[in-house]
């Protein structure tokens, strides 16, 4: 069904044609900032027509063929007028007139109005995602949390299993964290690499173990022997399920510690959603820049 425009509206629109332009150049450039073909102009030629009766045509053409944005565009640059177009032929002050008379029927710019409404809808559109997103990423991390208690839990997995299951499950925490990462590769040389991402400026090879008991030295020499040799902005964090040996975290947590300590407790409450993992790493690293503490339990995160 076509859209009529206010009767009281529409004459004013009418009668503004007139009251604002006297030169027809003037008239036609108002039309075309409108959005008004050119095609829909030429049908109604001045010779035949004057600017009342081409306005008045204009505007049933335009509610029969319902089109509501160039209706509202006329209406809004008649709103934003505040005087006649070509003064000095015409009433100067009808012109002034009518068009108060125009914006206090109108009341808004329909435009901005619309604008208004579109940004509001855009603002909706853009928290609706954003929750759903939230949705989304506490679901996800629900189902790693599912998976370690399982792989904690569970008597059906093997040691090699849970490994690699460790390993899948730290990469899909790293994608959930939005951190750049690269999944477990070799390098040419044939160096067993079990992940690898970055933060804050500094590069993290990834060891992980799931081990029955606590991790020795042996262990966090090779992740060592795989940092250096890389670049100086290389790091590395081993995660091991069961946690470390006493005696090999203090081996490395001495001069210039380059590996980043997680236990299985750690990975539990960034799972359970307690700690982000992105400030989990913030206080570990914050612990080993200050203090040489390669193994800050995120427990004693002060939230």
């Amino acid at each position: 069904m076509a859209k009529r425009i206010n009767y009281e509206l529409k004459e004013l629109i009418i009668s503004l044609s007139g009251a604002c332009f006297w030169y027809w150049n003037s008239f036609y450039s108002f039309l075309d900032s409108c959005g008004i073909s050119k095609n829909l102009q030429q049908r109604y030629p001045r010779g035949a027509y004057n600017k009342y009766q081409v306005m008045r045509n204009i505007l049933e053409y335009l509610e029969e063929s319902n089109e509501i944005e160039i209706i509202d565009t006329i209406i809004s640059n008649f709103f934003r007028l505040r005087n006649a177009v070509d003064r000095d032929a015409l009433d100067e002050k009808k012109a002034k007139q009518l068009l108060v008379e125009f914006r206090e029927l109108v009341g808004n710019d329909p435009i901005e109005k619309e604008i208004e409404r579109r940004k509001q809808e855009e603002s909706r559109e853009c928290y609706k995602s954003i929750i759903d997103d939230q949705k989304s990423q506490r679901k996800r991390l629900e189902d790693l949390n599912s998976l370690f208690i399982s792989l904690t839990t569970s008597t059906e997995y093997t040691p090699q299993q849970r490994g690699y299951k460790l390993e899948d499950l730290f990469c899909n925490l790293l994608q959930l964290s939005e951190l750049e990462y690269s999944r477990p590769y070799k390098t040419p040389g044939g160096e067993q690499i079990d992940g690898h991402f970055r933060y804050e400026k500094f590069d993290y090879l990834i060891e992980s173990k799931w081990e029955d008991g606590l991790i020795k030295q042996k262990d966090l020499s090779i992740l060592d022997g795989k940092i250096r040799g890389k670049a100086q902005s290389t790091r590395g964090l081993f995660l091991a399920a069961n946690g470390f040996d006493e005696n090999a975290i203090l081996k490395f947590s001495g001069d210039s510690p380059r590996i980043i300590l997680m236990t299985g407790e750690d990975l539990a409450i960034v799972l359970s959603g307690r700690v982000l993992f992105y400030d989990a790493m913030k206080a570990k690293v914050k612990a080993i820049v200050r203090y040489g503490n390669i193994n800050f339990p995120i427990r004693n995160i002060r939230t």
